[in-house]
């Protein structure tokens, strides 16, 4: 699968890599996508 985002969403997951929470980019979308489906009733 390939995903485009924005550069302001491309930003964004370079940063929490960088920052050592993630190992790498999918990391970040996984969590992001399973955090939003926990929100959605």
């Amino acid at each position: 699968m390939h995903v485009s985002l924005t550069d302001r969403l491309d930003d964004y997951v370079r940063e929490k890599v960088a920052s050592g929470l993630y190992n790498n980019a999918s990391e970040v979308i996984r969590e992001a996508l399973r955090l939003r489906d926990e929100m959605t009733p």
